[in-house]
């Protein structure tokens, strides 16, 4: 079974339940502006939205289990609240007051999302299944019913957002603790990249396992990779033997190095040495 398969779910728990196991406080739940509220997992200003807040703490956001892919390296879900806002802004399916309401809903994700992503923050999911509202089909619900849902015991993390569009990708897992150059880079930079043919696209998978194998520190001298703002160790993944000298995308081919020795592997006078000195220690480390 794969990770997103494990991650469907069966059983249809109270909203307020997983929010609260979450780790957000829903002791506003029991309040209305009108007073105390008889039953709080009710209360519609709370339990049918889509992301909540602990301010300073985490992020828990709602999403469906159709919506999240799996990949050889990672388990993620691309999402744009502000282009679904706009959608349903636009609907005229809807009711003025549904328009209203899944606006708002809509732009106070993508604000949770921002604020995940601006303070680094840890996302928590709640992964749904049932009928989402289709703005195309005018047989669609009315409203999304997400009839079955689970809280992933996995932290996640917002990827990447872009402020101006709203596009996002939000992936699971915890923040990583080492980084190289193409984490570093923007989406944008590296889809240019990829268009134009200036740089290959390499493995995610082949680049974080060369920086685990590193432990923080650069393959060739020693030195210590820099800490990121985020709070990751900085180092940079180097193709030993080039892949445009037939070298392959794989862990026993790629060095972490400072960003030093980085360069200097590449326009150094003394970066054949280099080649062989690291291709001795990659050699040495895979024979064990």
């Amino acid at each position: 079974m794969n990770i997103k398969d494990g991650l469907k779910p069966t059983t249809s728990p109270r909203v307020i339940d997983l929010v609260a196991a979450a780790g957000v406080d829903v002791s506003p739940w029991a309040v209305s502006k009108k007073g105390p509220v008889k039953v709080p997992a009710s209360n519609p200003a709370y339990c049918y939205e889509w992301a909540y807040t602990e301010p300073g703490k985490l992020v828990l956001l709602n999403l469906w289990w159709r919506d999240i892919q799996e990949t050889e390296s990672k388990v993620f879900t691309d999402t744009n609240l502000k282009d679904w806002a706009a959608q349903l802004r636009d609907s005229l399916q809807l009711t003025p007051e549904q328009r209203r309401a899944g606006v708002r809903r809509a732009l106070k994700m993508d604000a949770a999302i921002a604020y995940a992503h601006e303070n680094r923050l840890p996302v928590r999911v709640i992964v749904g299944e049932g009928e989402p509202r289709d703005l195309t089909d005018p047989d669609s619900p009315e409203s999304s019913r997400m009839d079955l849902r689970v809280l992933d015991p996995e932290p996640w993390t917002v990827e990447r957002y872009d402020p101006v569009s709203g596009a996002a990708r939000i992936a699971r897992g915890s923040f990583p603790k080492y980084v190289d150059q193409f984490d570093a880079e923007s989406a944008a930079e590296l889809l240019r990249r990829t268009v134009t043919g200036e740089v290959p696209v390499r493995n995610a998978k082949v680049r974080a396992d060369a920086l685990r194998r590193s432990e923080g520190c650069c393959e060739f001298c020693g030195k210590r990779g820099f800490q990121t703002i985020g709070g990751a160790t900085y180092l940079e993944t180097h193709h030993v033997l080039p892949l445009g000298e037939g070298g392959l995308d794989v862990v026993r081919n790629v060095a972490a190095l400072c960003a030093d020795d980085h360069r200097k592997a590449h326009h150094g006078e003394e970066r054949d040495a280099m080649r062989i000195r690291l291709q001795a220690m990659l050699e040495k480390h895979y024979r064990r």
